[in-house]
């Protein structure tokens, strides 16, 4: 009889502690799923606009093809408030990188992907970016290989090089002023590497473009290149 009471209380031990496992499993599950919630809500994909028209004021990319951006629209207390990011990528250095870099995404919207997942800076989430969340976030393609400045042709036998970085901003900025950036109040121009120093170069002009109505800032990532 002793023998049984000593099995039946190792039965209740195990089931105890199987009871302890199973809610263990399943807690580690709702937190995989959970996770995995985050990073599907995360995952905030934003449609390509093309400028219409910038190809005709001669604003293109290496190979010739329209500029273009990604824009995700604010909303409440951020709807007068714009975020503008440069894409970066490095540079091409000579016509030979340059024709190479034509044929690829870094020169051609051509050949980009037309959904841009938005993140980081860019996302819409308040947890992960709460002082822009609810911003015009704006992403700007980098097509033309010299950090959107520039203004020149490049021809020989065998191919035609656009240098436009320049027309590709002006374009831009005038396609999203149309569209609101003329009623910003707040406004941070910013970009990494390429970007960064596209930044520099086109802080004051931005500033000149809104005509003093908003507060502009500017954040330069990683854009200062010492020549040394």
């Amino acid at each position: 009889m002793a023998a049984r009471r000593h099995w039946a209380c190792s039965a209740s031990a195990a089931a105890g502690a199987m009871s302890v496992v199973v809610v263990a499993v399943v807690a580690a599950v709702a937190v995989s799923f959970a996770a995995a919630a985050d990073v599907v809500q995360e995952r905030l994909t934003v449609a390509m606009t093309v400028v219409a028209g910038a190809t005709s004021r001669g604003a293109v990319c290496l190979d010739g093809s329209p500029p273009a951006y990604h824009l995700h629209r604010g909303s409440g207390a951020g709807a007068r408030g714009w975020l503008l990011q440069f894409e970066g990528g490095g540079w091409c250095n000579d016509v030979a990188s340059c024709a190479e870099r034509a044929r690829t995404r870094r020169g051609s919207t051509r050949l980009m992907t037309r959904l841009e997942v938005f993140s980081g800076i860019l996302s819409n989430r308040p947890a992960m970016n709460p002082d822009f969340y609810n911003w015009n976030r704006v992403k700007l393609r980098y097509c033309d290989g010299g950090s959107f400045m520039g203004d020149s042709i490049y021809r020989n036998s065998s191919s035609v090089l656009h240098f436009s970085g320049q027309r590709i901003w002006d374009a831009i900025i005038t396609d999203l002023l149309k569209k609101g950036l003329a009623k910003a109040e707040k406004v941070l121009l910013s970009g990494c590497s390429a970007g960064g120093l596209a930044t520099f170069f086109h802080c004051d002009n931005l500033k000149e473009r809104l005509g003093g109505t908003a507060t502009v800032k500017c954040l330069s990532d990683a854009g200062f290149f010492l020549d040394l």
